[in-house]
């Protein structure tokens, strides 16, 4: 029996790490083992076990990985090549910053090159060592916040008309000039919300990556309003972290219905269920 090769992003704490133990117990890896790449920037083992499936020969990795950097993706898919021999079947890039607390042109920058910049070019980087019979998929966690309601007409179809990524990567140095001209709010943006905006990117280059890339599935996805670090910046959050998991790991190895390129949510940022295709 092979193991499915399954990376996670960011999965030292909050949503991350729930969407590992959630995998590691879920009913598919009785039959369909994983080798589960746990990776967050400083590598550190983070206790994770395959008890919960005694039978299951599941195997965890911990590994080092800053989506901001290169050299660090390069590193890890070098890693995973050479330990495995075999594509990567489930990519979940969950990792992701929120600096709006504190907003600057700066950390702006910042937020889109991880956000934005880092989780696209981990897909970039994985697309082509991916499974393509069918089993490949890729999760790209958004936010609620990426709803397009905040933006002015013209730049909220600016966003739904993007239909290519050096068209995005345009629309998004405009937005870093008008950000550093403090201009946000008279050119339709959102006012001082970069992390809204670098989720809006990733709804966007999820669609674009999924009509590039026919025989993978890929979706983005909100996990609602989840009790982490940033679901504690707007209040008390009303869900644990393995209730944000469920979505995401729906993604990864439940049933789509054969949907590839969306935005999937709850009807409600409370709601626990496993997400409907929305609009975003």
């Amino acid at each position: 029996m092979s193991a499915k090769t399954v990376v996670v992003t960011g999965a030292n704490r909050g949503i991350g790490l729930a969407i590992c133990e959630l995998l590691l117990s879920h009913p598919t890896t009785r039959t369909n083992p994983l080798t589960l790449y746990a990776t967050s920037r400083s590598g550190s083992d983070l206790g994770l076990s395959t008890s919960t499936s005694p039978s299951s020969p599941s195997k965890i990795l911990y590994r080092p990985l800053d989506i901001s950097k290169q050299s660090s993706i390069k590193s890890l898919l070098s890693d995973i090549q050479a330990n495995d021999h075999a594509p990567v079947h489930i990519l979940i890039n969950n990792a992701g910053v929120n600096l709006d607390d504190h907003f600057t042109p700066e950390n702006a920058k910042t937020t889109l090159d991880v956000n934005y910049r880092g989780t696209l070019s981990v897909c970039q980087a994985f697309i082509p060592h991916m499974a393509k019979d069918g089993t490949g998929r890729i999760v790209n966690l958004s936010s609620v916040g990426s709803s397009l309601n905040p933006y002015s007409e013209d730049k909220a179809q600016t966003f739904r008309t993007i239909s290519s990524l050096d068209d995005l990567d345009a629309f998004m140095h405009q937005y870093q000039k008008d950000a550093e001209s403090g201009a946000l709010s008279q050119a339709g943006w959102p006012d001082q919300k970069a992390y809204s905006v670098s989720k809006a990117c990733v709804n966007s280059f999820t669609g674009i990556l999924a009509r590039q890339n026919p025989d993978l599935t890929i979706n983005c996805c909100c996990p609602g309003w989840v009790d982490t670090g940033m679901g504690n910046m707007l209040g008390r959050p009303p869900k644990k972290t393995e209730d944000g998991a469920r979505i995401p790991v729906r993604l990864a190895v439940g049933d789509v219905e054969g949907v590839s390129g969306r935005y999937w949510a709850n009807d409600s940022i409370r709601s626990r269920e496993e997400g409907r295709v929305q609009e975003w």
